[in-house]
Formats: structure tokens, C-alpha cells, sequence
């Protein structure tokens, strides 16, 4: 993964300290009647469906990702084995940045003391380079996406949504699905 190359030249805080910056990401490609969903994060995909085997028929949303929280023992064990915790902070699981003191001046050696924070609330990012292990050479954070392939059927979905927490936390997928629907109908009596 190009985030290794970049540990040891990319710029630090002003406080010295390896870059916090860092984003979640799904990505969707469609060729030859495959839908192709690679994502890191809390940035998921949700295809939308007409379900036309039924009389009445009926719009469902399928969520085709799986978030990459910390909590998840899958993303916990992936944590704790590359060198890394993860601890709660006001209830909300977080990966922990081990960082010297602020107080600390020089090199980090064994004997620096380290503060435990617990800071990111997602497994698996691209950037964040704080987390790098450099005793393992691995980010606790991961940038390594899951990926998956979906076959696409042109009669039943409808439509595809990749969106972030943002959205997720305050829209159920049905719903935005529904609204995605209905505003496609509305478009298109518009144009025509």
C-alpha cells in the first residue's frame, strides 16, 4: 500500500507529532453486469431493490458494506494483534494513539513516558498515519479495503447510495432509498 512510502516524509503537526488527517471511502464500479464495492470506514454502500416477484411491489435496501468499527471483533482482533488497543471514551469505542508526553523532548526510547488516547472511531481509514507500528511496519489504522462483487440485475435495482456516517446516522437506508425513488420519478416527468 503507497501509505507506507509516505510515513517517513509526510509533513508532522505543529506539535511534532505524525498526521491525524484522515477519511473513510467507498468506492462502486459497475462493468458487465457486476456491481465492484471496495470501502474502508464508516462509508457505506446501500443498493436500492424493487422487489417485482410480489403483487404489491415492494422497495428494500441492501447494505453491502460492513462498517469497520473498532468494536467489531473481527476489526478488534485485526487491532490488538498489529500492536494496537482500543478503549472507550463517553461510550464510544476508539482506537488508541500512543504518543510520548507532550512534555516529552528527544527521541522516544522504552523508558519515554506514553499516553494511552482513545482517538479514532473507525478500524480502518486512508491516512491517519499516527497509527503506523513501526515495530510490526503495519497501520493499526488500516487503509486495506474490503472488496466485494455483486451480480447487478438491471430489472430489479434501482439505484446505489454511498454516503458516510453523516447521512447513515440520521437516515435509515429504506428511507433514503424512497427518496432517491421518488425523486428519480420526479426527474423524469420533468424532462420529458
Amino acid at each position: 500500500m503507497i501509505f507506507y512510502v509516505f510515513v517517513a516524509t509526510w509533513p508532522k503537526t505543529v506539535s511534532g507529532f505524525a498526521c491525524t488527517a484522515g477519511t473513510t471511502a467507498s468506492v462502486v464500479v459497475i462493468k458487465n453486469d457486476k456491481i465492484y464495492v471496495a470501502h474502508v470506514g464508516d462509508s457505506s454502500v446501500v443498493v436500492g431493490s424493487k422487489e417485482t416477484s410480489c403483487a404489491d411491489p415492494k422497495f428494500r435496501a441492501h447494505l453491502v458494506t460492513i462498517d469497520h468499527k473498532p468494536e467489531s471483533p473481527k476489526e478488534r482482533k485485526r487491532i490488538e494483534s498489529n500492536g494496537g488497543k482500543v478503549l472507550a471514551k463517553s461510550g464510544v469505542h476508539r482506537v488508541v494513539w500512543r504518543r510520548p508526553r507532550p512534555s516529552h523532548k528527544g527521541p522516544v526510547r522504552r523508558s519515554t513516558p506514553i499516553d494511552d488516547i482513545p482517538f479514532l472511531a473507525v478500524a480502518r481509514a486512508l491516512g491517519d498515519l499516527w497509527s503506523y507500528n513501526p515495530d510490526q511496519d503495519v497501520f493499526v489504522v488500516s487503509p486495506d479495503p474490503d472488496t466485494a462483487v455483486y451480480d447487478l440485475d438491471l430489472v430489479r435495482h434501482r439505484s446505489i447510495i454511498l454516503a458516510s456516517d453523516g447521512l447513515w446516522n440520521m437516515v435509515r437506508p429504506l428511507e433514503a432509498i424512497l427518496k432517491v425513488e421518488a425523486t428519480t420519478h420526479i426527474n423524469v416527468s420533468v424532462i420529458s
